[in-house]
């Protein structure tokens, strides 16, 4: 148990917008979930309650496993005219930004990590965590109902902040370039306004895990034996295209294994013309951590080629798990990645295929790969995510 920071504060009340982990887990999800039982466990004294869109709950909400009915819904949603799930969007956030600022009444601190805040009642500081700003510098990426719900709230919200959490240097970087006027208001109250916060990964889930467990979850869902792996969506900005181009460039005994995708139907028209990726792709699904740690640690590399990241949670969960990483220098990956890992222009496929076909190649630099791996992930944890937040919290709350 941490001693918490700052003497004179004893009972910090907190209250946090949990409404990402309602549906089925994302990174913004697994970023509350993670941070808060961390922040749990080394500060019991704190009271910590949790918005969940109607009321407010002692604990946090449980994300439903596997797909839920609001990923139907979701799915459903996508292929409507895009001014009906923009709508659908205001007419919930209306409700719940008037609940809320009525909720909110007697806490010192409101944490929000989702798209933008809420107005919270009076002398309730406001801390916001930004993972990244993509819906404002690369719009094309997103539905255009979000980036109009977004341009619609985002930055009118940010007048009602006291402090902007990021969960790296490169998005303090973009927000600050892109919205400087909030960043200097900020700034006039306190020190430092945006604060560079790393995420960290659940070390009881991902750790490099036994051979045979590897192989067991390889025959129950007919993997390979020797695969790269892509964890993500069919979302343009993953870039899963230039690992499709790749393929086509590289030997047919390299195989590929997707986590999370929803199948074929997500690549139509990304294969190069007079290539047939149906015997050399491989679709996993939606798995559990747990499962998913088990394909990190028997991949022969993870390849994440994505044009823009605020953090890149996969990368450091699959060195977590002694997996070399391939990914893109750009964003933040770098930040994240360090000196372990190959990193590619996003857009270079030659460069992409080189390294793949190296570290598929030799043993040796795949065992170097992945000490590289395991030894940079031990710069990240919860526990220290944990401590520096609480410290923003009170240095938020003494200005």
């Amino acid at each position: 148990m941490q001693k918490l920071p700052g003497a004179d504060i004893n009972h910090l009340k907190i209250i946090v917008n949990a409404t990402p982990l309602l549906n089925i887990s994302t990174g913004i999800g697994r970023y509350f979930r993670s941070l808060y039982s961390e922040i749990s466990l080394q500060y019991p004294e704190l009271d910590i309650k949790y918005f969940n869109g109607i009321g407010i709950d002692n604990k946090m909400p449980n994300s439903p496993e596997g797909k839920s009915a609001w990923s139907v819904a979701a799915s459903i949603a996508w292929k409507l005219p895009s001014i009906f799930p923009y709508l659908a969007r205001v007419v919930m956030h209306e409700k719940r930004a008037k609940r809320f600022l009525r909720l909110s009444k007697g806490f010192d601190i409101y944490h929000e990590g989702g798209y933008f805040p809420f107005k919270a009642a009076k002398n309730v500081k406001t801390i916001f965590t930004i993972h990244d700003i993509s819906l404002k510098t690369l719009p094309g990426f997103h539905p255009k109902e979000r980036v109009r719900f977004f341009n619609k709230y985002f930055e009118n919200s940010l007048q009602n902040i006291d402090s902007i959490i990021t969960p790296s240097e490169f998005s303090k970087k973009e927000i600050i370039r892109e919205y400087p006027r909030i960043n200097n208001r900020i700034n006039k109250r306190m020190n430092t306004g945006i604060h560079p916060v790393h995420l960290g990964f659940d070390k009881h889930i991902f750790f490099r895990q036994p051979e045979k467990t590897v192989d067991s979850l390889k025959i129950k869902l007919k993997l390979p034996e020797k695969y790269i792996l892509f964890v993500g969506t069919s979302d343009p900005r993953k870039n899963i295209q230039s690992i499709i181009k790749a393929m086509a460039v590289l030997p047919e005994s390299i195989k590929l294994v997707c986590a999370g995708w929803a199948g074929w139907s997500s690549i139509k028209g990304i294969q190069p013309a007079g290539t047939n990726m149906k015997d050399r792709i491989f679709f996993a699904g939606y798995l559990t951590d747990t499962e998913l740690a088990v394909l990190y640690s028997g991949a022969r590399a993870f390849v994440y080629p994505s044009f823009y990241e605020g953090f890149g949670l996969p990368v450091l969960e699959a060195m977590a798990c002694g997996c070399p990483v391939i990914c893109s220098n750009t964003s933040s990956l770098p930040e994240v990645a360090g000196n372990a890992a190959m990193t590619c222009n996003p857009n270079d496929i030659h460069c992409l295929a080189d390294s793949i076909e190296k570290v598929f190649a030799s043993d040796g630099l795949y065992e170097e790969m992945s000490l590289k791996s395991l030894e940079q992930a031990k710069k990240f944890s919860w526990a220290n995510a944990a401590e520096k937040t609480i410290k923003i919290f009170i240095d938020t709350l003494q200005c």
